[in-house]
Order: C-alpha cells, then structure tokens, then sequence
C-alpha cells in the first residue's frame, strides 16, 4: 500500500512539473529550464530516499527488500539512462575543459539530469496499475492544456502573449497568422500537436474493437477534431508532412485498423479541416460569439457524423453485406474532401518556399563546416548561438540551427550524436516490438526534429520519454495488473520464495545496491543545487529590468554571485559600472564564454571610453570578427576610431592619433570589401539587412586628414 501511495503522489508530481514546463513555454527559456530540473532533482530526491527507507524496513521485516513489479524492465530503463549519462559526461568534459559557453554547457547538464530524473520516476510510476492510470490522465490533461490555450487564445477568451505570430510575407504564412499556442513556436507546436493527435488516432481501434457504448466511443472521438484544427493552424509544412510520415508507418504496422480508422477519423477530420478554413479567412481572429457557435457545431457534427459512420458500418439487417464499403467509400470522400479544403487554401505555401529552404541550406552548410572544426566531442553547449555569427557565409538570422541532429553535432560531437541516435532508434524499435498506439507520436517527434529546433524545448524530450514509458508499459490503463488476482498473488509467492532461497547472496546484493544508492544521492544533489543556484541567477537578473537604476546594480552583482558565468548579467551590469571597474569585469566574464560578441564589443566601447586607442582598436576588430555582417557595429567601430584619433590629434599626440586612424581605416577598408563581396553574390540572402552606410563612408577623408597631419607633425620634428 505504501508503494502504491508512493507511484501516486510521485506521478501527481510528475505531471505537475510537465504541466509548468508546457505553461512556461516548453522549457525553451534558461529560467524555465534551471526551475524545472531543480523540481527534478527534488522529486528524483524524494524517491530515492522513500526507496532507501523502503529497503531499510524491508531489510528488517524480511531480510530482503521488497521487488516491485516491473512493467516497463530495468534492462531498457538501463539503456535509456545509458545513453543519457553519456552525453551528460560529455558535457561535463565540456565543463571542466573549458566550452566555447560555460553557461550553454551547465544548461545542457540541467536539461539532460532533468530527462534522466523524469524517465527514472516515470519508470518507477508505471510499474503499478494505479501510476500507469496516473500517466496516462496526465498525458491527456496536457494535450488539453497545449490545445485549449491555444484555441481560446484565438476566440479571445484567453491572453496567451505571443501565442499567435502575425506576418505579410506569404512565404512564412498563407493565411497572415499562424499559431503558436504556450511553445509560442508554429512549427514545434505543430509537432506536439501532431503527436497527441496520432496518439489519440491510434487509440481508436482498441475502442472500437471492443463494441463500446455509444459515450465511450463519442469521448474516443472527442479529441480528433481540436487535435487536427490546431495543428492545421500553425501551418507548419514540416508537421504535417511528419504527421503524414508517422501516420503511413502506424497504418503499415496495423493494416488491419485502416478501414476502421478512417471510418471513425474522417468526420472528425474533415469538421477540423472546415473550422481551419474559417479560421484562417478571419486571420485567427473570429468574432467571439459567431465563431464560438462555429467550433461548437462543427466539434459535435464531426462526433456525430464519425458515430453514424461507425454505427452503418457495422449495421445488421438485409443490407448489411454493403455497408461496410458504403460507410468506407462515405469516409474516403469525407477524408478528400477535406485534403482539398486545406490545400486550396494554402497551395500557395506548399508549392512556394524557396527562401526557407534556401535559408536552411546555407545554415547546415555553415553548421557542417563548423562541425567539422571539432568532430568527436563537439565543443560544448550552445556551440551554434556562440559562432554563427562568426561563421555564417551570409547575413541570415538563425540564433538556432533548425536542426536538432546538427545541434547535437555540434554541441557533443560525433559520439554524442551517436548516443542520441541509439536512444531515439531504441524507442522506436522497442515500441515497434511491443505493437504501441505510440511508436507513431514518438516518429512525429523524431521526425520533425530533423528540420526544426524542436530539441530546443525540453518539453519535447519530456514527452518522448513520456511515450516510450507509456508503451513499453505494454497495457491500456483499465488492463493493467490487479494486485488483488490470483496470478499476481501466486507469482509474488514464487518471487518471495526465490528471494529465500538466494539468502545470504541476496543480502549481499541488496547491500551493494544500498551502497551503490548512497553514491548516486551525493551527485544528484548537487545537481539540483546547481539547478536551483542558476536558477535563482537568472530570477534577479529578471527582476533587475524593472528595478530603478540604484536598485539593479546590487541585482546584477546578485546574479553574477549565484552565476559568474551569466554572460547577459555582466553586460546589463557593465552598462551602469566607470571603465575601470567595467573592463575587469567584462574580461572575468569572457574567460567563461571567449567567443560572446557582446562581451567582446562591450569591452571595445569601455576601452573606447578610457582613450586607450590601441586596445579599443584590438578589441573592436575582434568584435567586428564575432558580428561581421552587423552594419551597425561596423559603422559605430568606424566613428568611435575617428573620434578617438580626433581626440588624441586634438591633445597633441600625434603617434597615438595616427595609429588611431590607420585602425579606423583597415575597419572601414574590411567593411567596404565584405559589402561589395557579399553583394556580388548570387543568390544573395540579406535577412540582416547588412550594407556599407554612408555614414561610415564618410569618415575616409578624417582618417586621410589625420594621418596627413600626422606625417607633419613627424616631419617638423626632424632635424
């Protein structure tokens, strides 16, 4: 009983820190992500230690420790956190040796404990008839949080900030508004979305199967509809194309429930692919009261209608042997009927593109390249967001990679790509042994990372363990063991009597896996303190943004304390401190992160301040090679070299202004030359806007006028 009240509570919490990873954007931003697996570490914590007192008293009643029943086995719990403790020792070689971001690798090292913590609990939840149940509730009350958000933000019953991205370019959007719900990310919204609807879809024939009543198979029917009109609204191409995917593959494993499905689906479907057209004529933005009764129509006609088509399907009487293929032909047209509906209404986008695509291959190439630089263990944490601004070929904007294989590349290397390849394909063969409604969500997921930054999200991770927890399980909730059967009572007999005849060896064992326990509790802690110290980190440099300026300074300083390596702390902090407690600051900072270019610039703009032109121009120029396709920094770095030579011109010192414009000028010659290259190319992708300004072309003849007096001045001095 005390076992069972553990799965419960531990799943009860389990599903609390999902549902506030969902609510706080996916676990996307640092905040989240350090919070969270600092709720993790907690609940990894507890059950730890109610397992060790659980043995303790066993040990003492028994002489043995209880053995749980093992739905899920410890083998594939042993190869899932295999290959999750290698990629997070490789980020801690990452942390030791010194990454291109000290602060990317400590949020890798959160996110991956984080998926390790959740997959031992989970494992540990579903071992039980009563936890599974828990799960399994806790799945669906999260599909109904990421959908109904997102479907009340756009009647306007919801305020959901940047839940919906509005646009003109015809490119990005067919209809001007596409939907992002609590991720506030289309593209990966669609994917989740994808993943609750398949997992849903192929939940249908065992319900169907069974001859339920007619509730049950309404409450089966009751998701499809909201499922598909929000993953139709995001408009992500790459979605639905993994959703398409995903779906041949689950068909391909069950043949036999294509006929039923898509009797069952296609009112469903086809009602979603109506609401989606008058939603998207209405730029997501419906009149409340009309639209509403739109949805409530359309939802329960779609029920409805899928009810009819099972019911004629399956009808008796003198007509009986033709209504199976007239139910099936009915649904056929249904399903068409609504493939036309979506594609006229965004044929546009699905036969344009070419800028996205073209975006997307310029930033692999860049990637490979710098994959390339460091191929086994990668260079740490937030590899890409630290150099592509150094390494792109053109003025694109990608602060991700939208790829998250090549971010895994890049961040751990050939081996760490490796290991995440062995975790995603034994999810999905294991899934594929054991006949789940599952492996399909689970492809949905792999599927669409392999064009998107959906690995980004830590909810994403979280729910492909979710999946593959849930299906290895092997049974529907309502089918799980009963404690309470016969052939539960006799095996627990069988297993007590073994545990008797090991005896001594046995207490040998349970003694190492008790030592073995008090080991791992050391390290887990200071993992969530970790978690909870960066965490606490970024909350005061939060509440520093809308503090007055006297009262951010301590904040900051706070926040550095918790974090020294918080790389947007030391800037914001830097801009209120004199150079000469700037410069030393900004240079602690950038021994944890050398590749930042606001580190770099910031340090350019205080040496700048305190006339030591040499060193600005040092500095500027190292700037300008982290940012180059940055007009904005190349012409401020001009101007701030002009004025520094006019300064030291002004006072006399001739050596120090003349080197002062010859910097000026090599900036501004490399500034020229990189504009007229990149404007020679062809195609040429300017998503930056990158350009020589007049303003800095200007500045050539201060430079000529000062290194001319400066050769004067030289002269005169001669004998």
């Amino acid at each position: 009983m005390a076992s069972n009240t553990l799965h419960r509570v531990c799943g009860m919490m389990l599903i609390g820190l999902l549902l506030a990873a969902s609510v706080r954007s996916g676990m996307f931003f640092d905040e989240d992500v350090y919070w969270i697996g600092a709720g993790f570490g907690v609940l990894l914590l507890l059950m730890t230690g109610a397992d060790w007192h659980g043995a303790v008293q066993g040990r003492k009643n028994h002489g043995m420790e209880m053995l749980p029943e093992s739905v899920p086995s410890d083998r594939e719990l042993r190869v899932v956190l295999g290959c999750i403790c290698g990629i997070l020792l490789i980020y801690v070689i990452h942390g030791v040796g010194g990454p291109l971001s000290l602060e990317g690798t400590m949020k890798e090292i959160i996110l991956w404990g984080s998926y390790g913590s959740f997959a031992i609990v989970a494992w540990r939840t579903c071992r039980t008839g009563p936890g599974l149940r828990i799960m399994h509730a806790g799945w669906h009350l999260l599909g109904a949080v990421l959908c109904g958000s997102a479907l009340l933000a756009v009647y306007g019953l919801m305020e959901l900030p940047y839940g919906i991205y509005h646009t003109a370019d015809a490119d990005i959007s067919a209809t001007g508004a596409r939907l992002g719900g609590l991720l506030q990310y289309p593209n990966t919204f669609g994917a989740v979305m994808a993943a609750f609807l398949l997992e849903r879809l192929f939940a249908l024939p065992s319900v169907l199967r069974n001859r339920t009543g007619t509730l049950r198979a309404a409450a089966a029917l009751l998701p499809l509809a909201p499922y598909t009109a929000a993953l139709l609204l995001t408009e992500s191409r790459g979605a639905w194309l993994a959703a398409a995917l995903a779906c041949a593959a689950g068909f391909a494993m069950e043949r036999r429930a294509l006929a039923p499905l898509l009797v069952a689906a296609a009112a469903p479907v086809a009602s979603a692919a109506l609401l989606y057209r008058q939603l998207a004529d209405a730029r997501l933005a419906p009149a409340v009261l009309p639209g509403l009764l739109w949805l409530a129509g359309l939802w329960a006609g779609g029920v409805l209608a899928g009810l009819l088509l099972c019911r004629w399907r399956h009808s008796g009487g003198p007509g009986r042997r033709n209504a199976a293929p007239w139910a099936l032909g009915a649904a056929a047209l249904l399903a068409a009927a609504a493939v036309a509906a979506i594609l006229l209404q965004v044929q546009d986008r699905t036969l344009g593109g070419a800028a996205t695509l073209s975006a997307r291959r310029l930033m692999y190439s860049d990637a490979w390249q710098l994959a390339r630089s460091s191929p086994w263990l990668g260079r740490g944490g937030e590899t890409w967001r630290q150099s592509y601004l150094a390494i792109q070929s053109q003025p694109y904007v990608g602060a991700e990679v939208h790829n998250g294989y090549m971010d895994i590349l890049l961040n751990t290397g050939v081996i760490g790509l490796l290991l995440v390849l062995i975790l995603v394909i034994f999810m999905v063969t294991r899934l594929i042994v054991a006949s789940s409604r599952f492996m399909p969500p689970v492809l949905v997921l792999i599927g669409h990372a392999s064009v998107d930054f959906d690995w980004g999200f830590g909810l994403v991770w979280l729910l492909l363990l979710w999946l593959t927890v849930m299906g290895l399980a092997g049974r529907a909730p309502d089918e799980a063991p009963q404690h309470g059967s016969m052939a539960t009572r006799l095996t627990r007999m069988f297993i007590r009597w073994k545990q008797l005849q090991a005896g001594h060896e046995g207490e040998r064992a349970h003694s190492l896996l008790r030592r073995l326990r008090g080991m791992a509790i050391l390290p887990l802690a200071v993992w969530t303190f970790l978690a909870a110290a960066l965490g606490i980190s970024e909350l005061h440099e939060r509440w520093a943004a809308s503090e007055s300026p006297g009262r951010q300074i301590p904040l900051l300083r706070s926040s550095l304390k918790w974090n020294p390596a918080n790389a947007d702390a030391a800037i914001k902090l830097s801009a209120w401190l004199p150079p000469s407690e700037q410069i030393p600051l900004l240079k602690r900072s950038l021994v944890h992160a050398p590749n930042h270019p606001g580190l770099s610039w910031k340090l350019a703009e205080g040496y700048s301040l305190r006339g030591e032109s040499e060193e600005a121009a040092a500095w500027f120029k190292r700037g300008i090679e982290l940012d180059r396709f940055n007009s904005v920094k190349q012409t401020r770095a001009v101007l701030k070299l002009a004025s520094l030579a006019e300064w030291h011109r002004r006072a006399g010192d001739s050596a120090r202004a003349v080197d002062s414009a010859r910097a000026g000028w090599d900036t501004l010659k490399r500034y020229r030359f990189l504009a007229a290259a990149l404007h020679e190319l062809d195609p040429f992708r300017n998503d930056r806007g990158f350009h020589l300004s007049m303003l800095a072309a200007r500045q050539a003849n201060r430079f000529d006028n000062t290194m001319k007096w400066g050769e004067r001045e030289h002269a005169a001095r001669q004998p």
